[in-house]
C-alpha cells in the first residue's frame, strides 16, 4: 500500500465486523467506519481489531484493505469468529443487537503495536470494544505509546448494556476529545448525576474539548472557554440511513484538530461530512467529490 508519508496516521481501535440488515450485510463497526472515513479524507489510517479465522473475516479485510485502509494490524482469532451486528431502522435511526463472544471482544497488545502507536496522530476509541477487560487492559497499553500531542479521540458509542460507569470513568481517563450525541449525554447524565454534561467533562474530568451531536440539528464544540453550536447540513438524498454518520463526524474532527483548523472549520467539516453519510445507506458509502475539504 503507497501512503503519503507527510499524511497525518489515524488509528482507529475497535470493531469490525459485519452489519446485517434486511436486505443483507454490510461492512461496518464504529472502528472500521471511522478508519474508512480517515481514508477518504487523505489520512494514514490504520485499524486495530480483531476477525475470526473465518470466511467472514478474511472478506472484511479483503474489502476493508481494498477501501484504503491499512489492515495490518488486524489480529486473526482461531477460536472467536468475526463479529456480527443486526441492524434494524426505526424513522431512519438504526437500533443494534450485538453479538457476544466474537473476534473483536479479544483484541490483545503485542510488542509490534509500538511502532505503530509512537507514530499516531490521532486515536480514535470507543467503550464497546472495551467491554471486557482484556479490551481495556489492551486500548491502555496502546495509548501509553502515542506522542504527547496525539489526539486521543473516545467516542463514546455507549451500547447497553455493556458501558458500566466503571467502563466509561476508566475510557474518559484516557481521553483528551470525547464526542458523544444527545441520548449519550443523557445516559451520562444518568449514570454520574450530573445535570450539565458538557460542564463536567470539561471541568471535572480535564477533557479538552467535547462534540456534541445533534442528529439532523448540527452540533456544538465545547471547551473550557468556548462554544460554538452549528445548524445541520441538508440531506443529499432522504433514501439514507443515520448508520456511520457520526463515525465520519469523529474521524472527519479529529484530522480536523489536527491540522490546526479553527474550531469553527473543523464543526463545519465534521458536520459537513456526516450529512454527507447520512444521505446514503450504511456506514461506508463512496467517498464524496474532493473529500480531503468535505
Amino acid at each position: 500500500m503507497s501512503v503519503d508519508s507527510t499524511a497525518p496516521r489515524f488509528i482507529a481501535w475497535g470493531e469490525l465486523l459485519w452489519d446485517l440488515f434486511s436486505d443483507g450485510p454490510r461492512l461496518g463497526g464504529a472502528a472500521a467506519n471511522a478508519a474508512y472515513h480517515a481514508a477518504c479524507l487523505g489520512a494514514e489510517s490504520r485499524l486495530v481489531s480483531r476477525v475470526g479465522a473465518d470466511a467472514l473475516g478474511q472478506s472484511a479485510l479483503t474489502e476493508l484493505g481494498q477501501r484504503g485502509v491499512d489492515v495490518r494490524a488486524v489480529q486473526v482469532d482461531a477460536d472467536a469468529p468475526t463479529g456480527t451486528v443486526r441492524v434494524e431502522l426505526d424513522q431512519g435511526e438504526p437500533r443494534y443487537r450485538i453479538a457476544e463472544g466474537v473476534a473483536w471482544d479479544r483484541i490483545a497488545w503485542h510488542d509490534g503495536l509500538c511502532e505503530v502507536f509512537a507514530g499516531a496522530s490521532v486515536v480514535l476509541f470507543g467503550t464497546l470494544a472495551q467491554r471486557s477487560a482484556l479490551g481495556f487492559d489492551a486500548i491502555e497499553q496502546a495509548l501509553a505509546h502515542t506522542p504527547p500531542g496525539a489526539i486521543r479521540l473516545c467516542d463514546l458509542n455507549v451500547r447497553q448494556p455493556y458501558a458500566t460507569p466503571s467502563l466509561i470513568d476508566r475510557a474518559l481517563s484516557l481521553a483528551n476529545v470525547v464526542k458523544l450525541n444527545e441520548a449519550e449525554q443523557e445516559v451520562l447524565g444518568t449514570l454520574f448525576g450530573q445535570r450539565d454534561v458538557i460542564a463536567w467533562l470539561l471541568e471535572e474530568r480535564g477533557i479538552d474539548l467535547v462534540a456534541l451531536t445533534r442528529g439532523s440539528r448540527g452540533a456544538l464544540l465545547a471547551t473550557s472557554s468556548t462554544r460554538i453550536e452549528q445548524a445541520g447540513f441538508p440531506l443529499g438524498s432522504s433514501d439514507g440511513d443515520a448508520v456511520g454518520a457520526g463515525d465520519a463526524f469523529s474521524a472527519t474532527l479529529g484530522l480536523a484538530l489536527h491540522s490546526g483548523a479553527s474550531l469553527g472549520e473543523c464543526l463545519e467539516r465534521a458536520n459537513r461530512y456526516a450529512a454527507y453519510v447520512a444521505s446514503h445507506r450504511g456506514g461506508m458509502p463512496p467517498a464524496p467529490p474532493r473529500a480531503d475539504e468535505a
